[in-house]
């Protein structure tokens, strides 16, 4: 009978971070420094994604203001 293995649902980037934060010479200071960067990092993408987004659907100003002030439920 032959064993089900299961692919590794992690890229190789992400077992590439995990291995950089096993690693025992590394101190809080180090640590605190890559959070910071995978923070940025995130941050970045995050800002192109939704400046796309953004842009493919044309919301303007206007259009945020009424998200934010309006309700968004249509009548039925």
């Amino acid at each position: 009978m032959k064993s089900a293995v299961k692919p590794n649902p992690m890229n190789h980037a992400q077992i590439m971070v995990l291995q950089v934060v096993k690693e025992q010479y590394y101190n809080e200071q180090d640590l605190d420094e890559l959070r910071a960067l995978l923070l940025d990092f995130n941050d970045r993408k995050m800002q192109q994604h939704l400046d796309k987004t953004v842009a493919e659907k044309g919301y303007t100003k206007h259009d945020f203001e009424k998200m934010l002030t309006g309700h968004q439920r249509k009548a039925h």
